[in-house]
């Protein structure tokens, strides 16, 4: 063996190394530090501000940090605030219409089952009644077993639910604990900003901590990019469904639009988990304007969200549209739908280690 390809086993086997080193790190930061994470998180966001009232305003930069802390809370609870208001009023209106709406919807079962299932279950049995006997019975159980699983599937579901429910409850105390412990955490990351930036620069070596500085440049502008493009598509989302549940003569249109517009950020539940109960429920009660109109307003939501995403994340991610294609298609082939959500992430990194000249720097370390 050359002395060269020693040299290049070598050095990948180093750079291997390291990579697991990181990626293990990440995952326990990630699994048991996450405040802190949050934390630098929050001050990335305060930061410019604080900044400002420092430099132009001459401000402390603990009172700055504090002021622009607060400002978000407040901030935050006012916006929380509107949207609860809006919420309850839209559940009070439903807590109002939806006895009646259910009761209407028994009704509608129950005649549906009268009219069709029940003459349905009579012709069969007739039918089943001239098979042989052993037939019939075994035919019979079959059938049994199948409500049986049916029934048991649906209590299942529904004992799912109730859980998710209660792990919800349980755990909303436990996050809203971690956002205020990484909010005071992020008040002392971000007072004293300039002092850990003179410690790492101190004593980390000049090349990591200028290649570490590109990275988190070039991290920052893609995940905003990213960030950018989604709440567009969002806002695309509520504005049309909006639109349609205003053309529909929908009461409380807008706290509809914005539940339809939180759920469309999640790949797997998407906007469907709010229009397709809806249709349904508008179809068995015969409403055939509502059945029609929610049907088409929902696919021009999917349309416009499977047209319109490649486009906007490429054109603020900065890449083409085949290539994010590409990316989330291999990554939905390798990962299943979990490849859906974290496609767009993985191209991020890529797109942070290229233009933060990370990958050059690889290349020269193993072929220099």
């Amino acid at each position: 063996m050359s002395e060269r390809s020693f040299l290049l086993i070598k050095r990948t086997v180093i750079l291997s190394s390291i990579i697991l080193v990181v990626m293990a790190t990440v995952a326990v930061a990630i699994m048991y530090f996450y405040p802190f994470l949050l934390a630098i998180v929050f001050s990335l966001i305060f930061l410019p501000f604080v900044n400002y009232l420092e430099n132009y305003l001459r401000w402390k930069r603990a009172v700055a940090t504090f002021i622009v802390i607060a400002t978000f809370i407040l901030l935050l609870m006012i916006l929380m605030t509107v949207i609860i208001a809006e919420m309850v009023q839209g559940l009070s209106f439903l807590a109002k219409v939806l006895p009646s709406y259910i009761e209407e919807l028994t009704k509608t079962i129950q005649q549906w089952i009268n009219t069709y299932l029940f003459p349905f279950i009579a012709d069969f049995s007739q039918f089943t009644s001239g098979l042989e006997r052993e037939s019939g019975m075994t035919f019979d159980q079959s059938i049994d077993q199948i409500l049986n699983e049916g029934s048991m599937q649906i209590g299942n579901i529904i004992q799912a639910f109730l859980n998710q429910l209660k792990d919800f409850f349980i755990a909303f105390p436990h996050a809203l604990t971690m956002i205020l412990f990484s909010l005071l955490a992020s008040f002392f990351i971000t007072k004293d900003w300039p002092q850990l930036m003179i410690w790492i620069n101190t004593h980390l070596p000049h090349h990591f901590t200028y290649v570490s500085g590109r990275i988190f440049k070039e991290w920052k502008a893609a995940l905003g990019h990213y960030l950018m493009a989604q709440f567009i598509l969002v806002l695309i989302t509520a504005f049309i469904v909006f639109a349609g549940l205003i053309i529909l003569n929908v009461n409380y249109a807008f706290t509809t639009a914005l539940l339809i517009a939180v759920v469309d950020i999640f790949p797997y539940i998407g906007t469907g988990i709010v229009f397709i109960p809806w249709i349904i429920y508008s179809f068995l009660n015969a409403n055939w304007y509502m059945t029609t109109g929610l049907s088409i307003l929902y696919g021009v939501v999917v349309i416009q969200r499977q047209l319109s995403e490649p486009k906007i994340l490429a054109h603020h991610m900065g890449m083409p549209t085949l290539v994010l294609l590409f990316t989330v298609f291999a990554c939905y082939q390798v990962f299943g739908f979990a490849g859906i959500l974290f496609g767009p992430f993985i191209l991020i990194i890529i797109q942070t280690l290229k233009n933060a000249r990370v990958l050059e720097e690889i290349k020269h370390y193993l072929f220099r």
